[in-house]
């Protein structure tokens, strides 16, 4: 016989305002539920804080011969990159909720774009002398930076003579190539 298992949680929060796990009742994550709304001043220092921290640590590979230390080396290892989302999750909130606190307090909103410059710089940067996966670097700027990879193609016809159509017809393609993307298309 399997037997149900009773909520006797129905409602409570925790100390930082969130439903427990189990709960059965209260209301879902709305953009003015006050859970996600418990804001402190503090967030906006941590938040830079976090991100400002050194991309890089040192350490040292020791080699000893007899007991005794023959020579240390140096050894640049990469610190975990910074993210929003281990951010969040460091103070106890969502992503989402550090979103509505860009919309309701000014000041956290500019930090949040500073983090995100300071966070755009340590990837570049660190992408350029290969610390990072070039190709998750660029994943990551096309995503989350709104950088666009950019490519030029030369359109211009050299040789033999090209007829009206012809011509009209590369006239077409290069406006598509050159013109702006659609963004409902994305």
């Amino acid at each position: 016989m399997s037997q149900k298992k009773e909520s006797t949680v129905k409602g409570k929060r925790n100390s930082k305002g969130q439903f427990q796990k189990g709960n059965t009742e209260g209301k879902k994550f709305e953009k003015d539920n006050e859970a996600a709304l418990k804001f402190k001043e503090e967030y906006c220092d941590l938040i830079i804080e976090y991100f400002s921290k050194p991309p890089t640590r040192v350490e040292y590979k020791e080699t000893y011969y007899k007991g005794e230390l023959t020579s240390r080396t140096p050894i640049i290892l990469p610190e975990e990159y910074p993210t929003f989302e281990r951010f969040a999750a460091q103070i106890g909130v969502s992503t989402g909720t550090l979103k509505n606190w860009c919309e309701k307090n000014r000041r956290f909103a500019d930090c949040y774009a500073r983090a995100k410059e300071i966070q755009l710089g340590k990837l570049t940067s660190m992408a350029v002398i290969g610390v990072y996966n070039p190709i998750y670097a660029k994943f990551e700027a096309v995503n989350n930076h709104n950088q666009k990879d950019k490519q030029e193609v030369d359109t211009k016809v050299t040789g033999a003579p090209v007829d009206e159509k012809t011509l009209k017809l590369i006239e077409r393609v290069e406006k598509r190539l050159n013109a702006e993307p659609n963004k409902d298309n994305c």
